[in-house]
């Protein structure tokens, strides 16, 4: 994907944009909606699933699976994203393109309206969301909210984040909390949608093996909203809320030891160091090339898992760990002398060279993606920036030693968070 292959406006702050990808069979398309995370997060997280139940023209589950069913087995799938400070509202739909239908058939155009339909005709009885739905999907997300525990890695990430911009919107969980579900009434969510729909703005990505007169039956038809003032959603850089880094310990039932340092870089995706600090993160933490691999894992044998990982929009960097819970101040000491190293530049050749390699090799392979394609495009929205995947691995190629240590100095220590064991009696203490 070197651009946008098309395209175009189809309404007050709503777009479609088209990726023409021969070698795709099937055709990606996604619709998003952009919201802020503020109070109504945890109702952005209910409405996709209840838009997904039906509308005026499908009724119910059924009717949508024979719906698609009839368009060669397309594929129905919502969610919300987290994009820094921004809550994506999204729904997807996968479906054979045109060119591969046994008469032709125009099924993209017929499943793009079936997406914008959705949307645009929700299925609402006495002034509410149809309460069957509402109440299923309600204890659906409540149950979803609660389970995230389950998976503990992931929960840990989340935590430290929440910890590292504590009191900013992106501190928020994606799907809300379960307080502010249980004051969400059918109508209530059906009132807050009609805001969504009349301010919120609006993009469609179709990508794959599709051209223009694909989908000209849908450019004829474009949705019709009643629109207000387009309300765009911020994004800033997180700046630390700490004067010190900050250690906070959460305990469940637990065998593993989960750590998490949490870290403010400065650099975001339009940032001219943007570059260099992909290239810092992969060196550190990006795979079986980098200084947490065979420092913290294989020398001295004191992690099941480690990694970095950057969170783009914010500027925020963390570092993960499993580790035995008696390992925790150790593990803290190793890593920190590996952020040392990298501060001073101790960079050999070969960490440079594999960490450059390991990073051009994902953007190249998020092109054999649909969905990674359209989100690459997606994050440019997001973010403002023009970058395309060959302007990036041209930077990223360009990144030297110097480039990779200046960057360093920017990072700052906010979060350790370790998730540790429920043991009192000493057996399980931090040390």
């Amino acid at each position: 994907m070197e651009g946008v292959y098309y395209q175009q406006k189809l309404g007050d702050g709503i777009n479609l944009y088209l990726i023409r990808e021969p070698k795709f069979k099937t055709v990606s398309a996604s619709l998003v909606m952009y919201r802020s995370f503020d109070e109504n997060t945890t109702g952005n997280a209910l409405l996709p699933q209840i838009l997904k139940r039906g509308n005026e023209d499908l009724k119910d589950t059924k009717a949508i699976e024979k719906f698609l069913g009839q368009r060669y087995g397309a594929s129905l799938n919502v969610d919300v994203l987290k994009k820094g400070d921004m809550q994506l509202i999204y729904l997807g739909s996968s479906v054979i393109s045109d060119k591969y239908t046994i008469k032709g058939e125009g099924v993209v155009s017929e499943i793009l309206s079936f997406l914008t339909g959705l949307v645009e005709r929700p299925l609402i009885e006495e002034g509410g969301f149809r309460r069957e739905y509402f109440v299923q999907e309600r204890d659906n997300l409540g149950k979803l909210i609660n389970a995230r525990i389950n998976d503990k890695i992931q929960y840990s990430i989340d935590r430290c984040y929440e910890e590292t911009a504590k009191g900013q919107p992106f501190g928020r969980y994606r799907y809300g909390d379960s307080e502010e579900l249980q004051g969400i009434t059918p109508e209530g969510l059906a009132e807050y949608y009609r805001t969504v729909l009349a301010e919120a703005p609006m993009d469609i990505f179709v990508v794959g093996d599709v051209d223009i007169a694909d989908i000209n039956d849908f450019l004829d038809n474009p949705p019709a909203f009643e629109r207000r003032e387009i309300k765009y959603p911020g994004q800033a850089l997180s700046s630390s809320q700490h004067s010190a880094p900050t250690e906070v310990v959460e305990r469940m039932n637990v065998n593993q030891g989960k750590l998490t340092m949490g870290f403010t870089t400065g650099v975001g995706y339009t940032h001219e160091q943007y570059a260099p600090m992909l290239v810092y993160t992969s060196i550190l933490g990006g795979g079986a090339h980098s200084k947490l691999f065979n420092n913290v894992r294989e020398k001295a044998s004191l992690a099941y898992y480690s990694f970095a990982r950057l969170e783009k929009f914010k500027g925020l960097m963390v570092i993960g760990a499993g580790i035995e819970i008696a390992n925790y101040r150790k593990a803290v000491g190793i890593i920190n002398e590996q952020l040392g190293q990298m501060k001073k530049g101790s960079i050999s050749d070969t960490e440079l060279t594999a960490a450059k390699k390991a990073l051009i090799n994902d953007i190249y392979s998020m092109q054999d993606s649909q969905l990674h394609t359209a989100d690459f495009l997606i994050n440019r929205i997001v973010s403002g920036h023009t970058m395309t995947p060959k302007v990036l691995v041209e930077r990223i190629s360009d990144v030297t030693r110097e480039d990779v240590a200046a960057v360093a100095d920017g990072i700052e220590h906010a979060v350790t968070y370790f998730l540790t064991d429920n043991r009192k009696d000493g057996e399980g203490e931090c040390r």
